[in-house]
């Protein structure tokens, strides 16, 4: 698999990230990407992707680290956040707050083919 440089953009590598956690794992209901008060230029910002998974515990913010994986495409560190629907209603609300001053960014959408 050739990758362009416009692959390798932290974007399109979010945007990745995004779409294969939806096809490994079919309770995500959604993801959301999380955008630090600097904001995501730096090489250094690691992804953050924040996701709405209905079988997962009720556990608050807990904000996973893993490193990049370039073989994969994965040329970023990133920061998964899984949070259930309840919670994200309370991220929403303001009653449950995101670490560092992350806020909400762009969501992605679910896949049409997520049947996989």
């Amino acid at each position: 698999m050739s990758t362009t440089t416009t692959d390798r953009s932290k974007d399109a590598v979010a945007r990745r990230l995004a779409e294969s956690h939806y096809r490994i794992d079919p309770a995500i209901e959604r993801i959301v990407r999380l955008i630090s008060p600097e904001g995501e230029d730096a090489p250094s910002e690691p992804i953050k992707l924040l996701e709405v998974n209905t079988d997962t515990s009720m556990s608050g913010i807990l904000p996973v680290y893993f490193g990049p994986h370039p073989d994969s495409g994965i040329f970023f560190a990133s920061i998964i956040v899984e949070v259930r629907p309840e919670e994200f209603a309370r991220i929403e609300g303001g009653e449950l707050t995101l670490p560092d001053g992350w806020r909400a960014g762009e969501a992605y959408l679910k896949p049409a083919d997520n049947h996989l």
